[in-house]
């Protein structure tokens, strides 16, 4: 399993209500993440010592630990969701909300190669998240 930068992204519901804070929109991206990681994982995948160290032994861990780990409380500004390789770059909402409705309909399978295995398998769209 590897480690990533969470590229912020957020729930389409989230968007839905009207303009989100960063920190909102970080902690969608994380529930997100958390939620297809426990979905889309096998059970042995997930009582592994790695798996754990990274996403919890629950959807709630795994949400509390990525929400302190992306620093999504410290995120103030909308750009503060363009982290890692992206920081410094003009983060873009429509994108964000884009981009996570794909990664919401990817299958397990290409989920999972998104994050690890197969970078190809990422959603075109989220190259559009942080410019």
């Amino acid at each position: 399993m590897r480690k990533f930068f969470l590229v912020s992204t957020a729930a389409l519901s989230l968007f839905a209500i009207g303009c989100p804070s960063p920190e909102d929109v970080c902690k969608s991206g994380v529930d997100q993440v958390c939620e297809r990681q426990y979905e889309c994982q096998s059970d042995a995948a997930k009582a592994s010592t790695q798996f754990q160290a990274v996403f919890g032994t629950s959807e709630s861990d795994c949400k509390t630990k990525l929400y302190a780990a992306s620093s999504c409380s410290a995120r103030k500004d909308d750009n503060d969701n363009c982290t890692g390789t992206n920081a410094g770059k003009t983060f873009d909402l429509g994108a964000a909300s884009d981009c996570s409705d794909a990664r919401a309909k990817l299958s397990c399978a290409d989920y999972l190669a998104a994050f690890g295995t197969d970078p190809s398998k990422q959603p075109a769209v989220c190259a559009n998240v942080c410019k």
